[in-house]
């Protein structure tokens, strides 16, 4: 089942997934250019009562793609979508107390009326319920650095399980992309795929048989110009 997958799935640039892949870490950003700011609120009331300096964060989701997920986080034909080992992520940060994580939790604006108080722990992961499709999962980290401008995690490109272009990736950009990425040093067997959203062999395979198994007649009894079937 999607509840229990082992992947978190990052929708985001080109850009940035080859930076994964060259440098082998995940970078953490300040929200404060978050396009939420309902959820830039709650993490600086989080930092503030925290009393650190800075927290950074990044943001997956555990849901099946959506064309949201790709309208709003990989915008454009060089948008694409990562696969990441979730138990080996988690376990590498494991013994490290500046890095917390959860599921979001979404609620109403009369559910967080009805809240009297709530754990500082729970701010950084509450979100309007209107987001809930989204079924996001958070990794921040607190720093006390002054002049930290992000935080960046080791990772292993195995961890990497795929990669997914995005739907409006025109068809010579993505082979000669894959090619590259194949090219990269230890990245000969890195999976690079098409996202199938906006175009899916089995789904037009099923529209055909369906449209040459159907009947020629209306399920809702109303027959054109007007007439009511018998």
């Amino acid at each position: 089942m999607e509840l229990a997958s082992n992947t978190l799935k990052r929708f985001t640039s080109l850009a940035v997934a080859l930076d994964m892949l060259v440098s082998e870490r995940l970078t953490l950003l300040s929200p404060a250019s978050w396009e939420d700011r309902n959820d830039i609120a709650f993490l600086e009331a989080y930092r503030a009562k925290r009393g650190v300096r800075h927290v950074f964060a990044m943001c997956f989701t555990q849901a099946p793609e959506t064309f949201h997920h790709w309208g709003v986080f990989a915008r454009g034909i060089e948008g694409v979508r990562v696969d990441i080992d979730k138990r080996a992520l988690l376990t590498s940060l494991q013994d490290q107390s500046c890095f917390l994580w959860n599921d979001v939790q979404y609620r109403t604006l009369d559910q967080l009326d009805a809240l009297a108080a709530i754990s500082v722990y729970d701010l950084p992961f509450l979100k309007r319920y209107a987001f809930r499709d989204e079924r996001e999962f958070r990794l921040i980290c607190e720093s006390e650095d002054p002049g930290a401008q992000r935080r960046d995690i080791p990772i292993d490109r195995a961890w990497i399980k795929c990669i997914s272009a995005s739907p409006w990736m025109p068809d010579n950009l993505f082979q000669s992309i894959k090619s590259a990425i194949r090219a990269l040093p230890g990245c000969g067997r890195i999976r690079f795929q098409r996202t199938t959203l906006r175009e899916n062999d089995r789904w037009k395979a099923a529209v055909r048989r369906i449209v040459d198994q159907s009947v020629d007649r209306p399920q809702n009894g109303i027959l054109a110009d007007g007439d009511t079937a018998a």
